[in-house]
């Protein structure tokens, strides 16, 4: 499977027919919150609309979750199971799926978050109504489910908010918020590249290579979902080691493609001297609060995590040496 050709981009495609794509493995109890809120969707009539699920456990946890929704679902859903693990082999799943369903559209979302109930309508008449927009990427608001202390809930980790403008042209974007052509695959070749398979990261690497091949990303303010925020992720050990993994995973994305020493050294010495002024900030910043004190750290650890993919120059499993699963 090619993952870097040289790429041509087709005219804009009509939209015809929406898919709304979610990869999940081993949490039914997210699927189900976030199928919910599928159900409410505001959709355009005139708009061909179906859902997939692709499950990545060959245990098919997910499936009896799915088969409840496709009784009360409004619009088709579909399921299947890739069992090859790996947050690529689930992507590239859903683009073969798409393909096949003769889908013009895809709608991505994580099997954590939960839309807004115009979030696939704000896509696509942003889409339908800008000629420059081909790939429409919208916010994931932090969602918390219970109370936290401030120094949780005010982590910069979590997003609240944006600063971003509605029809602002981004190099790159994320997967858990995005309407793009399923042309992006089927007529210029684009897969999600398995070396991320079992680290993330390989939806910021998708996307900017969409873009780079003249796919233009712009972000839409309106298109917003939410992503779930529990105990498993309100804590300090998650915030800190997902600081950590920002910065690794920022960093090989960076140097995927480019390996060049003396831009590695020029960002090397960016880093650290980066790293080194956290580290001054560090004793000072708990005066400001623990709040202050905490995104402080996890800047110190996210320039750590850039460093130390310089010197590894390879992949982690983030799930099982970062996120400790």
């Amino acid at each position: 499977m090619g993952y870097y050709l040289e790429i041509k981009t087709q005219p804009k495609p009509e939209i015809e027919f929406v898919l709304i794509c979610c990869c999940t493995c081993k949490r039914p109890h997210m699927l189900a919150e976030a199928m919910h809120s599928i159900d409410n969707l505001n959709l355009l009539p005139a708009v061909k609309t179906a859902v997939l699920i692709v499950d990545n456990d060959e245990d098919e946890t997910a499936r009896t979750v799915t088969e409840n929704f496709q009784h009360t679902s409004k619009i088709p859903v579909y399921y299947v199971v890739e069992k090859q693990r790996g947050i690529a082999s689930a992507r590239n799943r859903v683009l073969k799926e798409a393909i096949a369903l003769g889908a013009s559209h895809i709608a991505f979302f994580d099997d954590d978050e939960i839309l807004d109930k115009n979030w696939l309508c704000n896509h696509i008449n942003f889409y339908r109504n800008n000629s420059d927009v081909l790939i429409s990427s919208g916010p994931t608001y932090s969602k918390f489910t219970e109370e936290y202390p401030p120094y949780i809930k005010n982590n910069k980790i979590f997003k609240t908010s944006t600063t971003k403008k509605t029809g602002t042209t981004r190099p790159i974007c994320a997967s858990g918020n995005v309407f793009f052509p399923v042309s992006v695959t089927k007529d210029s070749g684009l897969w999600f590249d398995n070396r991320f398979v079992y680290m993330g990261g390989e939806d910021g690497d998708f996307f900017s290579r969409a873009s780079n091949a003249g796919y233009t990303i712009v972000w839409n303010n309106d298109a917003i979902n939410y992503e779930l925020i529990g105990n498993s992720r309100a804590n300090l050990k998650w915030i800190l080691n997902r600081h950590y993994y920002n910065g690794y995973s920022g960093a090989m994305l960076k140097f995927l493609e480019n390996d060049k020493i003396l831009l590695k050294f020029l960002y090397l010495l960016k880093t650290f001297t980066a790293l080194v002024c956290c580290l001054f900030l560090l004793v000072p910043s708990v005066i400001l609060g623990l709040t202050m004190f905490f995104n402080v750290l996890g800047l110190v650890l996210k320039n750590k995590g850039k460093i130390d993919y310089i010197f590894a120059n390879k992949p982690l499993d983030y799930y099982k040496e970062v996120n400790g699963n």
